[in-house]
């Protein structure tokens, strides 16, 4: 989706919060193949090896993303796509790999303060319903990505079940004049609308149509 609708050039730069594996389920793996470059952020030290053999011109960060810098409690199961900072129900039920571990988190305004080597055309938030905390801890006057795509279930069940009001998400990016474009189930896809003209839209090639 990210490819049809916003047609990424040759290069940019990106940083993918949540960021998993460096391929596996990856939303900005096949942006690197492409020769993008960024910053990946995953919590779960067992995959910091795979990212820096595999990607290796990408700047890896072992650690999270909170509002307020503090260490978090990190809880891993036997599915580690489940890891999470924010026990809920149903993953209290699952089976667990190994004890939970103690994690540091920054604010993201912080972490690109210190490690972001250039703007952010683009930001992935992937983090296990902790997804509206990560963009609130961004300054968003420095830090301006062009297009924002994040993990939102309370919109994709609105939409769903046909609900009025927009979600937490939806309304914060909204406030900031951020305009979603595309869904793939659970994950939206939002363009930065005070980039009408296209041609300032760093890192991608969509046409005025796509966003008009």
């Amino acid at each position: 989706m990210l490819y049809s609708t916003l047609f990424p050039r040759a290069n940019g730069y990106y940083c993918d919060i949540g960021a998993y594996h460096p391929e596996l389920g990856s939303n900005t793996f096949k942006l690197y193949m492409r020769g993008w470059r960024g910053l990946t952020i995953e919590p779960n030290p067992e995959v910091a090896s795979a990212f820096r053999r595999y990607r290796p011109a990408d700047k890896h960060l072992v650690m999270g993303v909170a509002e307020q810098p503090a260490t978090l409690t990190y809880h891993r199961f036997k599915q580690d796509k489940f890891n999470t900072f924010e026990l809920d129900e149903y993953r209290s039920q699952l089976e667990r790999s190994g004890s939970p571990l103690q994690v540091p988190c920054l604010p993201l305004s912080d972490i690109l303060d210190q490690h972001a080597e250039a703007p952010i055309d683009f930001l992935t938030v992937d983090c296990e319903g902790l997804d509206l905390e990560v963009l609130k801890s961004n300054d968003w006057t420095r830090f301006r990505p062009r297009v924002v795509m994040v993990e939102d279930f309370d919109e994709f069940r609105r939409r769903r079940d046909g609900g009025a009001s927009e979600s937490a998400i939806a309304a914060f990016l909204r406030d900031l004049d951020y305009r979603c474009i595309a869904q793939t189930l659970f994950t939206f896809i939002y363009v930065d609308w005070r980039l009408r003209d296209v041609k300032s839209a760093v890192g991608f090639n969509f046409p005025s149509t796509q966003i008009g």
